[in-house]
C-alpha cells in the first residue's frame, strides 16, 4: 500500500472520529463534542492534503482526473468550508451533523474506487481545467453547507418543541440559518457558473467547440438553472424558511449526480474517460 493510499486512510478513519463526535455532541447536547469535532475534523484534513500531495507530485497533474481524485477534491472542499463556516459562526457548528456524514460517504466511496492514475495528454494540458474543477469543487462544497443548514431548518421548524429542536438549540435563529443558508446558494451558483464558464474555454481548447450538449455539460447546467430559480423563487418572490429549505434539499441530490453519478450512467460522454476511471 502506497503512502498516499495509507495517508487517505488515516483521513478517513479521523473523519469517521470527527462525524460520530459530530453525532454525539448533538444527540446528547454536548456542545464541547461538537466544538471537539470541529477540530477532529481539521486535523483530518492535513493527512488527506498531505496524500493528494504526494500523488500529484507523483502523477504531475491536480486531483482532476479519474472518480477517486475528483471525489477526493469534493471531499476535502466540502470539510474545509465546514471548518471555515464553524471558525467564522461557532453556533453553526451543529450543521456538522449532516455535513460530515455525506463527507465521508464521498471519501468512503473514493476509497472504494480504482485508485490508478491517469496520464494528462493534450487535451488535459490546459490552465482553464485547473479553474474548472477548482471552482467545480468550492461550488459543490457551497451546495452541500446550504443543505445541511437547510435540513438544520427544516428539523427545527417540524420540531419546535421536541427534543431536536432542543439538540439544535446552539445553532443561531431560524432567520439566521435560513439567511446563511441562502448565501452559500448564491455563492455556489457563482462559483458553478465560473465552472461551467471555464469549461466551456477548455473544451474549446481541447475539443475545437465551446459547448456541444454532452451530458456533463448539460446537467451541469440543468443543476446551475434550478439553483437559478433558487435565487429567483428567494430575491424576487420572498420565498423564506421552511419551503425554500425543502427547495435547497431536494435540489443537492441532483448536484451530487451531476459530478459523482454521470459517467457511470452516460458512457458515451466525452468525460468518461477522465471521470469514471
Amino acid at each position: 500500500m502506497t503512502a498516499e493510499i495509507v495517508l487517505m486512510w488515516i483521513a478517513l478513519t479521523i473523519y469517521v472520529a470527527g462525524t460520530a463526535m459530530f453525532v454525539i455532541g448533538v444527540v446528547f447536547e454536548r456542545e464541547k463534542w461538537t466544538h471537539r469535532a470541529v477540530i477532529v475534523s481539521a486535523i483530518g484534513l492535513v493527512p488527506q492534503v498531505a496524500s493528494m500531495a504526494v500523488r500529484w507530485i507523483r502523477l504531475g497533474h491536480g486531483p482532476y482526473l479519474g472518480f477517486y481524485e475528483l471525489t477526493s477534491a469534493l471531499t476535502l472542499f466540502t470539510v474545509l468550508l465546514l471548518v471555515g463556516m464553524a471558525w467564522r459562526y461557532p453556533k453553526m457548528s451543529s450543521a456538522g451533523i449532516v455535513v460530515m456524514p455525506l463527507a465521508l460517504l464521498l471519501i468512503a466511496a473514493a476509497m472504494l474506487a480504482p485508485k490508478g492514475g491517469l496520464d494528462v495528454g493534450p487535451t488535459l494540458a490546459s490552465y482553464w481545467l485547473f479553474i474548472h474543477v477548482i471552482f467545480s469543487d468550492l461550488a459543490f462544497g457551497c451546495f452541500v453547507l446550504s443543505y445541511g443548514l437547510a435540513v438544520a431548518y427544516v428539523i427545527r421548524a417540524r420540531s419546535a418543541d421536541g427534543p431536536w429542536a432542543r439538540r439544535l438549540s446552539r445553532l443561531p435563529d431560524q432567520d439566521t440559518v435560513d439567511r446563511l443558508s441562502g448565501r452559500f446558494v448564491v455563492a455556489a451558483f457563482l462559483f458553478w457558473g465560473i465552472m461551467i464558464a471555464s469549461g466551456a474555454i477548455w473544451a474549446n481548447e481541447a475539443w475545437g467547440r465551446y459547448w456541444g450538449w454532452d451530458p456533463i455539460e448539460t446537467w451541469s447546467l440543468v443543476v446551475w438553472l434550478i439553483y437559478a430559480v433558487y435565487l429567483h423563487l428567494r430575491l424576487t418572490l420572498g420565498w423564506r424558511g421552511e419551503r425554500i429549505a425543502w427547495y435547497a434539499i431536494i435540489a443537492m441530490p441532483i448536484a451530487v449526480f451531476s459530478v459523482a453519478g454521470i459517467p457511470f450512467v452516460y458512457k458515451a460522454s466525452i468525460h468518461a474517460g477522465y471521470l469514471a476511471s
